[in-house]
């Protein structure tokens, strides 16, 4: 059986970033093909694990009143498992992943009701305090803005990508500065969203290609009312930032996540090294740090090239391209993801109850303490 993306699974992937998994028979045209044909290529690339195609509807969390952080943390030995668990207990994660590379801990995604940003950062920070985290990082961060897969570097004779990395040193130089507006900082963070809304991008955020019909008919209101928040307030007061399709690249080779923090001696800098980016089959999800002239990128690469990105990078430092970047490498068989969540949202606001999850917090590391005393006591 076929293990590897063809030419026209590459344009397929494209087609559907560009312009929705919500017109199928649009997508299909722009192929060349009928949407029978489509639609079957796309399920069989679901169904199978070397694939493993995922279309996410991707908000603009911005406008739901959410701000967005990417925290970087190094669990005390002995801590790593019991780190990830303690980071579930803010109900407000939509990522989190255990990681190596820099020391074992793990990499988390939040996104917080604006006015609650210092309480997640007190949350988070007392891991260290209460001896769970060794180090923890805090990177507010823009919305994010996905990846997407082009033609670009794939060659169609070999059936394969091809990583240009010395090219990419002279095109990050050629950039222009001008950013997508999910990559330039919000004046304000005002929530557009009411409950049909959140409930409603939940559904498009587990899978894009969803119906209306059928979204409807889980949330149990009538078609009609569906189309128009879709319409008018999902589409038309900017809830959805667009799609993100995710695809194992690579067929059955391995490959790796891994999540970048990377800073720059200005905003031009920044911008040109960002906007060399923006076509890159193997970038996953890139943001940009708050009040900081530093990129949050997400990369998916083979082993063998993440070794030589990082070697492009070293490259670039010492070009004053780059001023410093630092990594964690993403353990895929522990980690989980979440989309927004309806519960967290009542009448038109988000309910954040730090002091509940403060006591939680603080009661799961007692009890972790008191078991592993008990352990010691017993010698097991």
């Amino acid at each position: 059986m076929r293990r590897e993306l063809m030419p026209l699974d590459v344009e397929m992937l494209r087609a559907l970033w560009e312009l929705g998994p919500r017109n199928l028979s649009r997508v299909a045209r722009t192929l060349g093909i009928n949407r029978r044909t489509l639609v079957s290529r796309i399920e069989r690339m679901k169904s199978d694990s070397h694939f493993f195609l995922r279309i996410h509807t991707s908000v603009y969390h911005t406008n739901i009143g959410l701000r967005k952080a990417v925290v970087f943390l190094e669990a005390n030995p002995g801590m790593e498992q019991f780190l990830y668990d303690c980071l579930l207990i803010n109900k407000f994660w939509l990522y989190v992943c255990r990681s190596y590379g820099m020391g074992e801990g793990c990499t988390a995604v939040y996104a917080v009701p604006v006015e609650n940003c210092s309480e997640l950062e007190e949350f988070l920070h007392s891991l260290t305090s209460l001896g769970v985290a060794r180090t923890v990082d805090v990177y507010w961060s823009t919305c994010f803005q996905g990846g997407r897969i082009t033609r670009d570097g794939f060659d169609d004779n070999l059936k394969k990508w091809v990583f240009s990395w010395d090219d990419w040193v002279v095109e990050v130089q050629k950039q222009g500065t001008d950013l997508p507006y999910t990559l330039v900082e919000a004046k304000s963070y005002f929530n557009y969203a009411d409950e049909i809304d959140i409930r409603m991008l939940e559904k498009l955020e587990e899978d894009a290609t969803r119906s209306l019909t059928e979204i409807a008919r889980s949330l149990g209101i009538s078609r009609q009312l569906a189309r128009f928040h879709y319409k008018e307030h999902l589409v038309g007061k900017n809830l959805v930032e667009g799609y993100e399709v995710f695809v194992m690249r690579y067929g059955s080779a391995p490959s790796i996540m891994v999540y970048f923090t990377i800073t720059f001696h200005s905003h031009e800098t920044f911008a040109k090294f960002t906007r060399s980016l923006l076509n890159k089959f193997f970038v996953l999800t890139m943001g940009k740090n708050l009040r900081e002239h530093r990129l949050i990128v997400e990369v998916f690469l083979p082993p063998e090239e993440f070794r030589k990105f990082v070697g492009v990078l070293s490259k670039m430092v010492r070009l004053r391209l780059v001023k410093e970047y630092k990594y964690a490498i993403q353990d895929l068989g522990i980690r989980c993801r979440q989309t927004v969540s309806p519960p967290l949202f009542i009448g038109k606001s988000w309910v954040y109850d730090h002091k509940s999850q403060m006591t939680t917090l603080q009661q799961k590391i007692s009890d972790f303490s008191q078991q592993s005393l008990k352990r010691l006591e017993s010698g097991s």
